[in-house]
């Protein structure tokens, strides 16, 4: 595994702890909670086979291998190599979800498959290497987002391409928005840590137009999600969650209780015989790259 020394400590810090191990215990719930979300960020990505995609913020490698072999095409031989030079570079600061991502490439037979750990802030990879750029939900993390996409941006050749997923507010996103509803009633309760500019389009075409990206579009896709069986797995995995954990620090067992028992009064009326369904709410990004970008 290839290793860059990450500049995004606090996010570095983050997913090599509590929060990687737990996206790594609820991989498979997060692939259904995404499953139809993700073929919007493919159809916009429009891989080819013998393109070269970066996956930003890949995690523990799914969209990596499906962009691999989406790059390989017809064209890999019996032992899964692209004949045509087709491949797909995971990048993530996670060496926890990145130790899982390898493991499924391996287990898909895909070789054209790479994983590195590295901070796209730090712009790992060469210059105008890739083809394409993709990720899903990956890029909310950046502490200098204009240094991370200008830096992504250089490793794309001239109008290569960009698409990617990340959440719309959490007003309109189910998927956070009950929990959170739910303990909003204690007003000692901290805030959110930091402005999320990605919740915000006018500020991504920004963000994007003045970081070596043009025909910026950024469009609503609203889904329904899966995220769990029954109210019991459900709130077994919300009470995990991190930010929840963080939350429930901050109150008495009283409250608490009462948090959450709206949570689940609200996800019993999200029931349906095949599991528990809420409304996900994201953008999807897509841009190319600037042509006349220079750089050293």
């Amino acid at each position: 595994m290839t290793d860059n020394r990450p500049t995004n400590a606090a996010q570095a810090r983050r997913w090599n702890g509590a929060s990687g191990q737990y996206w790594v215990e609820h991989r498979e719930r997060h692939l259904a909670e995404h499953r139809y979300l993700t073929p919007h960020l493919f159809r916009a990505a429009a891989i080819s086979p013998g393109e070269r995609v970066l996956d930003v913020g890949c995690g523990c490698g799914t969209t990596t291998i499906a962009a691999a072999q989406a790059a390989q095409g017809a064209g890999g031989n019996t032992f899964g190599i692209s004949q045509s030079g087709g491949v797909a570079v995971g990048l993530d600061l996670s060496a926890p979800m990145l130790d899982v991502a390898w493991q499924l490439a391996a287990e898909a037979g895909t070789a054209n498959a790479r994983f590195v750990r590295g901070d796209a802030q730090a712009c790992p990879l060469g210059r105008d290497t890739c083809d394409v750029v993709i990720s899903n939900f990956g890029v909310m993390f950046f502490d200098n987002p204009e240094a991370a996409f200008a830096g992504i941006a250089t490793v794309v050749r001239p109008t290569g391409r960009l698409a990617f997923l990340c959440w719309r507010d959490d007003t309109e996103n189910e998927v956070f928005a009950i929990p959170l509803r739910a303990f909003g009633a204690y007003p000692q309760l901290p805030g959110p840590a930091a402005d999320d500019l990605f919740i915000d389009p006018g500020r991504i075409m920004e963000l994007l137009s003045g970081s070596g990206w043009q025909d910026v579009q950024v469009t609503p896709v609203t889904e329904r999600a899966w995220i769990g069986s029954d109210v019991d797995d459900v709130m077994a995995y919300v009470c995990g969650m991190p930010r929840i954990r963080e939350l429930t620090a901050n109150l008495g067992p009283t409250a608490t209780d009462g948090a959450l028992a709206a949570i689940a009064e609200e996800y019993s009326a999200r029931q349906s015989a095949d599991g528990v369904w809420v409304r996900a709410a994201a953008w999807l990004a897509t841009a190319r790259r600037t042509a006349s970008m220079t750089g050293t």
